[in-house]
């Protein structure tokens, strides 16, 4: 038995779009299928930005509580740290 299709030439083919008639189970529409993404793309950035300002927030306390303690540091012990350790006397 021969296949119809395999027996037409190309310019023989529809070269046009026809729809599809009837219901198709195994197609979306395209409209379900953008919606869908963009809406995936969304929630990914907003989980993304809370993630970030959860980070930040984290990050402006901790930086609060260390000018606090550089603040609260005697004079004597800022200088020492601000020059480093290469500033120890050497041993004779």
């Amino acid at each position: 038995m021969s296949d119809p299709a395999s027996d037409q030439t190309p310019s023989d083919r529809a070269t046009t779009f026809q729809a599809v008639q009837g219901n198709q189970p195994e197609h979306y529409s395209g409209e379900v299928l953008l919606v869908s993404a963009y809406s995936l793309v969304f929630v990914i950035l907003l989980i993304w930005v809370a993630i970030s300002w959860r980070k930040v927030t984290e990050l402006r306390i901790r930086l609060d509580d260390l000018e606090r303690a550089i603040g609260a540091a005697p004079p004597k012990s800022r200088g020492a740290a601000r020059n480093g350790p290469s500033e120890r006397p050497r041993a004779p």
